[in-house]
Order: structure tokens, then C-alpha cells, then sequence
């Protein structure tokens, strides 16, 4: 509605443009015309009194001149003389019939007098027809111009339109909406940004149905294997204490897929980061002394070496990303295999890493895995396999760090993840 009223209130301004214009252009051509005319009267007056005093000193001096001889110029002049000597009068020249604005001068002569008039020259200088001719030519111009703009006017009315339809889709959560190119510049403009956020919306869309289809089988899988053991022990078809292991690990399996949901949360969230001096080596050690008892319990030596950095940095967020890395490579790494924390500086980057000798990842699935729910087909065990949602969380705090993750890894021979950071690094003190 703004678009339309702006529109409307362009097309006033013109319009009102417009008629000014014509009407300071007749009032220009009125009052110049009207100065030519009397400056063109003044130069007749001078002419006449130029003429009159010729003829008068051809008649005095006794010349055998007569007035008649002037006839030829009087008329072509448009001019009359009349001369009165001795009570007889004669006219020469043009008539001038019936005209009452007429310019007059008398002298004397020898004997009477000489009087000659001439009509007074009022046109307009230049001509009302020029005016005319001129003001029909400015008509035709502005005409087009209006033309052109109301033309303008109705593409922008248009493309407005195409808009206001296009956000009321969007707003209804039809993100296939797209006003596309076309018209004024900025509007060009405006489409362009329309468009991107819009398909920005709908890729996030997608994104969230994928989500939710995937959640949804995620928390439909340990539900049916609940309810499906405890039905066994109502009916009696499977011994209680069989069916509370499986009832136990199931109900693990919900509690961590909702901790990693609500993890997976705080870090989309906007929030503010605490950031201090972290010190690398310890937090290793750290890594190293709480994963130490799952690793031996799982026949897998894990060992850890590190150089002693001082990182400005968030330390949860740090220790978030190697956790999941710890954890993803004791869950695919076979008995009697090794996992080694580790974390070096090299070019003024601190890398930390996570390296096993594990079943390793295909190359088509190395960057896949950090989709969420994502699982090779070697990790489709739902008790071994983890929530699909561990690596995901990894890559949202590196992001957070403003650093990333490399990955390398080769089938059957493990894997090596690598959380680079390269900001604020130091040697410790």
C-alpha cells in the first residue's frame, strides 16, 4: 500500500509539474511578447519621425518634387501623409480605413502642414502562432514523458504487487516463493535479496523436516525395543532379568539422545562465549584420565602427548569437540587397538587431534559423517553406534571457536580428527 500511495504521489508531483510548466512557459512568452511589442512600437515611432521630417524637407526646398512621388513608399510602409496648404488637402499613400489605432505626427511646412500616420504595430513579438507552435511541441514532449512514466509506474505497481504475494507465501511457510529480476533498479535489487532469503528459508526448512523425520526414528527405535521387552515380561516370554539389561540400555540410549539434543541446542543458540586462557596439555591429561577406564574396559590402549600451549579460547567448548572425538573412536575401535590425544602448534595453528587405528571411514562417507544421524553402514548397530549426533555437535562448537575440522581416514586402517584453532596461541609459562 506505501508503494502504491508513493507511486500515486510520484505521478501528482509530475502531473502538477507538468501544468506549471506549460503555464510559466505562456506567461514567459506573454510578457516577452508583450515587451517586443512596445519596443517594436517605439522603433515605429522613430521611423515615422524619421520619414516625416525626409518628406518634409523634400517639400520645402522648392525641389520639383511632389508628394505623389512618394506614393510607392507610403504604401509599401503601410503609412499615409496628408498635406494641408491654403485649405486644400491632399492624401497619399495608404488609406488606412477605419482604424483608429494609428500613430500620428504633424509639421509645418511651407504654407500648411504635412501629417503622416501609420497603424500602431501591437502583435506580440514573437508571434502568438510561434508561441503556439512551441507550446504544442512542449505538450507532445511532456505528454511522452507522462506516457513513459505512467508506463514505469504500472511495471513498479507490478513488480510491488509480485512482491506484497510473493512475502504473503513466505509468511504462510511456502518458502518456494521467488519475486525473480525485473524492473526498476532497486527493485532488481530487493528481488535478489527476497530470493536468497527465501531459499535460505526453504533450505533451512528442509533441513528442519529432515530433522525432525530423522529424530523421530531415532526415538521410535529404544521405545519400540521398550515396549517390546516389557510386553515379553508381562506375557511372561522373556525373564525379567534379561529384559532390565535391555530396558536399562534403552533408557540410557533416550537419556543421551536427549542430552546431545539439548547440547546440540545451546550451541545454535545465540549466547555469550567464555573465553580465557586454556591451558592445552591439561586438558588433555584430563581427556586422558576420564576416558582411560572405558578404554581399558574396552581392551584399547589409549594414550596421549601434547606440548604445552596456552590457548585463548572457551575451554567447554574445546573439551565438547575432543569428547565427542573420544568417544567416537573408542566406540569403532576393535579390542587390542589404539587411540592417541594428542596437540601440537604448527604455523601458528594449535591442532588438536584425535587419531585411531580403527575400522576408519570410506572416502564417499568421510564428510557425510557429520550430518546428523548420519551412520556408515559399518556403525548401523543402534547399541554400539551412538546417537548420529556426536560429530554434529563437534563441528557446531569448532564453529563456535572459530576454527574447524579436518578429517583423514582410510578403511580398515582408522581414522585421525583434527580440531584446528588459530588465534590467540602462546608457549606456556
Amino acid at each position: 500500500m506505501r508503494a502504491r500511495a508513493h507511486l500515486r504521489t510520484r505521478s501528482r508531483v509530475i502531473a502538477v509539474g507538468v501544468t506549471s510548466t506549460v503555464v510559466a512557459l505562456l506567461v514567459t512568452f506573454l510578457i516577452t511578447g508583450a515587451i517586443g511589442s512596445s519596443r517594436n512600437t517605439r522603433g515605429q515611432f522613430s521611423e515615422n519621425t524619421a520619414t516625416i521630417n525626409l518628406l518634409a524637407r523634400v517639400l520645402d526646398s522648392g525641389a520639383n518634387v511632389t508628394i505623389a512621388q512618394f506614393s510607392d513608399l507610403l504604401l509599401a510602409k503601410n503609412q499615409r501623409a496628408t498635406i494641408s496648404v491654403a485649405g486644400h488637402v491632399t492624401v497619399v499613400g495608404d488609406p488606412l480605413s477605419g482604424r483608429s489605432d494609428l500613430i500620428t505626427l504633424t509639421v509645418p511646412i511651407k504654407g500648411g502642414t504635412l501629417t503622416l500616420a501609420s497603424p500602431v504595430d501591437n502583435h506580440l513579438d514573437p508571434p502568438l502562432e510561434i508561441v503556439l507552435i512551441t507550446l504544442g511541441v512542449l505538450l507532445v514532449v511532456l505528454g511522452s514523458v507522462a506516457l513513459a512514466n505512467d508506463a514505469a509506474n504500472r511495471q513498479t505497481r507490478r513488480r510491488v504487487d509480485e512482491a506484497v504475494r510473493a512475502a504473503e507465501r513466505v509468511s504462510q511457510g511456502d518458502f518456494t516463493a521467488r519475486i525473480g529480476a525485473g524492473g526498476p533498479e532497486v527493485l532488481v535489487r530487493l528481488g535478489a535479496a527476497f530470493d536468497a532469503m527465501a531459499s535460505r528459508l526453504e533450505s533451512i526448512d528442509h533441513e528442519q523436516r529432515e530433522f525432525l523425520a530423522d529424530l523421530a526414528h531415532e526415538i521410535a527405535t529404544p521405545i519400540q525395543a521398550l515396549s517390546g521387552y516389557s510386553q515379553g515380561v508381562i506375557d511372561g516370554t522373556i525373564p525379567p532379568e534379561t529384559a532390565g539389561e535391555a530396558i536399562e540400555n534403552q533408557t540410557a540410549r533416550l537419556s543421551e539422545l536427549l542430552d546431545e539434543l539439548a547440547e546440540l541446542r545451546s550451541l545454535d543458540a545465540p549466547g555469550e562465549s567464555s573465553v580465557d586462557e586454556v591451558d592445552l596439555h591439561a586438558l588433555v591429561e584430563a581427556l586422558h584420565q576420564e576416558f582411560e577406564p572405558a578404554a581399558s574396559a574396552a581392551g584399547v590402549d589409549l594414550q596421549c602427548r601434547s606440548e604445552h600451549v596456552i590457548l585463548v579460547t572457551d575451554q567447554k567448548l574445546v573439551t565438547t569437540v575432543m569428547s565427542n572425538f573420544v568417544t567416537n573412536a573408542l566406540r569403532y575401535t576393535p579390542r587390542g587397538g589404539r587411540i592417541v590425544i594428542g596437540c601440537d602448534v604448527v604455523a601458528r595453528q594449535v591442532i588438536l587431534s584425535v587419531a585411531d587405528n580403527g575400522i576408519g571411514i570410506a572416502p564417499e562417507h568421510q564428510q557425510r559423517i557429520f550430518d546428523r544421524f548420519f551412520r556408515t553402514a559399518e556403525a548401523r548397530d543402534r547399541i554400539s553406534g551412538g546417537t548420529g549426533l556426536g560429530l554434529t555437535i563437534a563441528r557446531r562448537a569448532a564453529h563456535s571457536l572459530g576454527g574447524h575440522i579436518e578429517l583423514e581416514s582410510e578403511l580398515g586402517h582408522g581414522s585421525d580428527f583434527r580440531l584446528v584453532l588459530a588465534q590467540g596461541v602462546g608457549p606456556a609459562k
